[in-house]
């Protein structure tokens, strides 16, 4: 039995397995998304319809994800992620209903997908972080992005094509082929923080100062990011056909490139320079909206800080600052990634007040200002890790430096 494997060749098999069940719960969550977008095209765009199904499904995955983090935290992992899987397929179904039901129930069957998903986007995140030890999460969350890209762009090219009911089917299909990996999962097996990091007991919530710190830099990075899109969309809708595909290209390839990174010189430098160099590209933008390279150039740090800050934010950072239950952590800190749509969509309406140069410059202010919080945070990868690496470098150069003379 391959759940049985020990040594290397077990240790990777555990790798896939956290790979597996992230990549198909956030490719799944993306699918339900452009499935949710093409029904809200029905409607005139900033209507009370629009907008209520905008809103209905972030919310109700925030909501879900907190309150499963606080009431299911002793159900037996496996069987819990069967259970979240069939809710995932059971609200794939409902989706084939979605284009020609009334409004309530429309946003009945959003609420399903969104809570489908909420509800064990903690766990499966702090499964995750259980399996794979410290020093390689940001390479292999990075990974997992880029495959979560293709895969949605993938999607992106066929769903239009799709009718309601074989969408459904597509959803459902790929909702379910995660169920596989679970027959391979690890029983009864010490984690790496059981073996050398173990974590808190689950009570309380994270409310510690290093949380604090990074979770304000992610929520003012959230209020940005929904103001920031809709600035970007509307002004620059003439760009947008041929640049926008730029933004995911370029945000897989950063996820692992950045992922690695994080793990070699630790998570705060590489957040730093996403959000530094993301206010920089909004200075552009705001200096010349009329010229080309301005919006190549912001596409491109666009694409880089999304994939930086996703690998980071929504996988590294929140199981290593938890103090106080890791899922608890997970569940309030992936808030701001979800609110960044509900400031987008109530934000929408007043887009085409603000003046461009002035919106601009007030995204890459308030960028400029999300990094105060970094300048007090610590570094969450041990600083045994670093040097540690640094240590191996260093006898790996000089290895070489000695066959070369010997």
């Amino acid at each position: 039995m391959l759940s049985r494997i020990s040594g290397f060749q077990g240790l990777r098999l555990e790798y896939f397995i956290a790979f597996v069940l992230l990549f198909n719960a956030f490719s799944w969550y993306f699918f339900c998304d452009l499935t949710i977008s093409n029904i809200e095209g029905i409607y005139t765009t900033g209507s009370f319809e629009s907008i209520s199904l905008q809103l209905a499904y972030p919310i109700s995955i925030i909501i879900s994800a907190i309150l499963a983090s606080v009431s299911l935290t002793h159900a037996s992992k496996k069987h819990f992620f069967i259970f979240w899987i069939l809710g995932g397929i059971g609200s794939s179904v409902s989706s084939a209903f979605l284009l020609e039901s009334p409004l309530m129930v429309k946003l009945a069957i959003i609420v399903f997908m969104g809570a489908s998903f909420g509800i064990g986007m903690p766990r499966c995140l702090n499964y995750f972080t259980d399996l794979i030890p410290i020093e390689k999460r940001g390479k292999i969350g990075g990974i997992t992005f880029l495959a979560i890209v293709a895969s949605a762009v993938l999607f992106i090219m066929t769903s239009p094509k799709l009718d309601p009911t074989t969408n459904a089917i597509v959803l459902v299909t790929w909702r379910g082929w995660s169920l596989a990996a679970l027959h391979f999962a690890p029983k009864n097996k010490e984690t790496f923080e059981d073996l050398g990091e173990r974590k808190k007991a689950d009570y309380g919530f994270p409310w510690n100062r290093t949380f604090f710190l990074y979770f304000t830099t992610w929520f003012m990075f959230a209020l940005v990011s929904g103001f920031g899109s809709n600035i970007a969309s509307f002004y620059g809708s003439n760009y947008l056909g041929y640049l926008k595909v730029i933004e995911p290209s370029i945000g897989g390839l950063s996820a692992v490139v950045s992922g690695a990174f994080s793990d070699w010189i630790g998570r705060k430098r590489v957040i730093t320079f996403g959000f530094a160099s993301l206010g920089l590209a909004y200075a552009v933008l705001g200096l010349a909206p009329e010229m080309l390279f301005s919006w190549f150039f912001f596409y491109i740090i666009d694409g880089i800080a999304m994939g930086l800050l996703w690998v980071s934010f929504i996988v590294v950072l929140w199981g290593e600052i938890s103090r106080n239950g890791t899922e608890k952590s997970y569940a309030i800190g992936e808030a701001p990634y979800f609110l960044t749509g509900i400031v987008s969509s109530l934000l929408a309406p007043f887009t085409s007040l603000i003046p461009r140069t002035s919106a601009f410059s007030l995204a890459a202010l308030f960028l400029f200002v999300a990094v105060l919080p970094l300048m007090y945070a610590p570094e969450t990868l041990p600083e045994k890790k670093i040097k540690d690496r640094e240590l191996k470098q260093y006898i790996d150069k000089a290895k070489k430096t000695k066959e070369k003379y010997t």
